[in-house]
């Protein structure tokens, strides 16, 4: 049985005025039945903007840190969830209010497993109404923890009608850009289904060693809801607009359903090291490879 060696977070605080913190941020992962947490982690102090007003940080959780808790125990894998699996919780009294939260793993037979996903927080999640969540150890002004809503992979067949795009640009000298980014994905038999580009946010928008957290619903007057099997390797281009140039560190894009809370998530380009080297105004952008065609066997609801 596959198991996840590596898992990915990537969370939004919202622009509101006091929804970030300087407490830490906690992930939990268990199994029903009382058994012991299978995840603790606490996210470390990083060059990015952590859970500060309106900006975005993509974390990664390695194999150590994931066996951490239980030493040489073996890793586990995404069936062994359940729908309250996973929590993000806070250790301290200075409140977060997120906008977004997503997990995701990668197993160890190379697939890229959807696991946990929150896009709006006004929303009923597993069961719970969670109105604008505060985390905080302080009663009086929050929970200390929350379940994201669980997710499962989507097939290959999924019809797609938003995207979801995580990104970290690299900590080196001039690597950040202020210039904007455009996303074209263009199927098999040549429609051109996404054309878009990624305008200012209260995120530092590709700024260095900052993350980015974006979500593009597509617009039927301009994009075309599109599955992962009308795809090819050249379906996906990413580029700079203007004169300037751009280094991205981390790269990763994923598909839903529509609005709302989804239940499938599929993975379209997952580039934990980006190694296709400087956007730059002067190119005509990069063709970013497609994470390979899942087996329908695990797409199975858990």
């Amino acid at each position: 049985m596959a198991v996840l060696h590596t898992l990915w977070s990537g969370m939004l605080t919202r622009a509101d005025e006091d929804s970030g913190t300087d407490s830490s941020i906690v992930l939990i992962m268990n199994e029903a039945g009382g058994k012991p947490d299978l995840l603790h982690h606490t996210f470390p102090d990083t060059a990015q903007n952590d859970q500060e007003p309106g900006q975005a940080n993509v974390y990664q959780i390695t194999e150590d840190d994931i066996r951490a808790p239980l030493g040489e125990s073996p890793l586990f894998s995404a069936e062994q969830l359940n729908d309250s699996s996973i929590r993000v919780g806070i250790r301290g009294d200075d409140a977060w209010r997120p906008e977004a939260v997503f997990v995701w793993g990668e197993q160890t037979d190379g697939r890229i497993m959807p696991l946990a996903l929150t896009m709006d927080l006004d929303r009923p999640v597993t069961g719970h109404v969670l109105n604008g969540i505060v985390l905080s150890t302080d009663a009086s002004e929050g929970k200390t923890s929350f379940a994201l809503g669980r997710v499962r992979l989507g097939p290959a067949s999924q019809r797609l009608e938003r995207l979801i795009l995580l990104l970290v640009t690299a900590d080196e000298e001039d690597a950040g850009t202020d210039e904007k980014i455009e996303l074209q994905i263009v199927t098999s038999d040549g429609r051109l289904v996404v054309n878009h580009v990624f305008g200012d946010t209260p995120q530092d928008d590709l700024e260095r060693a900052q993350a980015n957290f974006y979500i593009v619903p597509l617009d039927n007057r301009l994009d075309t809801p599109f599955s992962r099997e009308e795809l090819n390797d050249d379906s996906i281009r990413l580029r700079i607009q203007g004169d300037g140039s751009w280094l991205p560190e981390r790269l990763f894009l994923f598909g839903t359903e529509d609005i709302g809370q989804p239940d499938l998530v599929v993975p379209l380009v997952h580039l934990p090291v980006w190694r296709l080297g400087v956007l730059s105004g002067e190119g005509a952008g990069v063709t970013l490879p497609l994470v390979p065609l899942i087996s329908p066997a695990i797409t199975k609801s858990y």
